[in-house]
């Protein structure tokens, strides 16, 4: 028998959206590893939004093979 999980309510602190600055940072990061850094990037990006409650807690953790 199943029991159903609520996903953890995300924490938002006000005031701390990333702004122009820090979008532009994390595209020239983008743009100067490679596509196995790129990887990691988008590993921990998704670990990080999975341990803040932003997706279910049963999603993959997927490494890809390729990134666009």
């Amino acid at each position: 028998m199943a029991t159903e999980q609520n996903p953890p309510t995300p924490k938002r602190v006000p005031g701390r959206k990333p702004g122009p600055a820090q979008r532009d940072e994390m595209l020239r990061i983008w743009g100067h590893v490679d596509d196995d850094g790129r990887k990691l990037i988008l590993f921990f990006a998704r670990t990080l939004a999975r341990d803040q409650g932003l997706v279910p807690p049963n999603t993959p953790l997927l490494m890809t093979d390729r990134v666009f």
